[in-house]
């Protein structure tokens, strides 16, 4: 059978896969009873969903369990925490090719028109006003060529992700790590544990046009805690569990799965 590219499958997949639509997620097993003499000093291990993409070409891609192992061996990614402070920015570090100007954040292009983020004046940005937000620079993905702006929301917080070369953008929610070749981000979302974050993870491809949105999952049972990269097709998640009452405790049970991008 001839073999799909890459570009082809992914393109696939976004067909098949609608964001709106969660995934299938399979039934967390109980954990096996503690001996009778042993104390718990740690929460048990949970077991790690498995996502099945059916794709029209007879092919899957799955997320699957794997070790605690796998994922500390690997580096971690992504940009530091930005506090929700307007003098945390560190403009300096763009050399001008992004600037504030009042309530707008301007990011300049190597080509194309200036992108511009109008953030909300400060005396509308009340609960009230659910279109509120405040757009501060994050930080670059060097290997996808893109600038990362935060969104602050009213309780919540997206991230716009903008080429550095062309000026598209797209803006998703989730903090934000290229894989090694730069022609993805992983956006990883923890929202079960209060508050009004949407719990989501999100693959965002980044070609010579600039970042587009292949495909979102919500899923209910467990949350993205954190993502690194093994290879350009191959990430490994940090999972954390809800408990039978749907809750996330401080220490709810983690597991690790991996998300190969086929």
């Amino acid at each position: 059978m001839k073999q799909l590219s890459l570009a082809t499958i992914l393109l696939v997949m976004l067909a098949a896969c609608r964001p709106e639509t969660p995934a299938t997620e399979q039934a967390t097993p109980a954990p096996p009873a503690a001996p009778a003499a042993t104390t718990a000093t740690t929460p048990p291990a949970a077991a790690s969903p498995t996502d099945t993409l059916h794709l029209p070409s007879g092919q899957i891609a799955q997320l699957q369990p794997t070790t605690e192992q796998a994922f500390n061996k690997l580096p971690a990614g992504g940009l530091s925490d930005l506090p929700n402070d307007p003098t945390s920015e560190h403009l300096e570090a763009t050399q001008g090719q992004v600037r504030r100007q009042g309530l707008d954040l301007l990011l300049k292009p190597e080509q194309g028109a200036e992108a511009r983020l109008s953030s909300t004046p400060d005396a509308k940005f009340t609960l009230e006003n659910g279109e509120g937000v405040k757009y501060m620079y994050w930080g670059s993905l060097p290997a996808a060529h893109q600038w990362a702006v935060r969104a602050w929301y009213w309780e919540s917080a997206g991230t716009a992700l903008v080429d550095q070369r062309t000026g598209r953008h797209v803006e998703v929610v989730g903090d934000p790590v290229a894989s090694p070749d730069g022609r993805f981000v992983l956006l990883t979302s923890p929202g079960l544990s209060g508050g009004e974050q949407a719990n989501t993870v999100a693959l965002v491809q980044v070609d010579a046009a600039g970042p587009r949105l292949l495909w979102r999952r919500e899923p209910t049972t467990w949350e993205p805690n954190e993502v690194r990269w093994a290879s350009p097709i191959r990430a490994v998640l940090k999972l954390r569990h809800t408990d039978a009452e749907g809750s996330i405790a401080d220490d709810a049970p983690v597991s690790y799965a991996e998300l190969t991008i086929k």
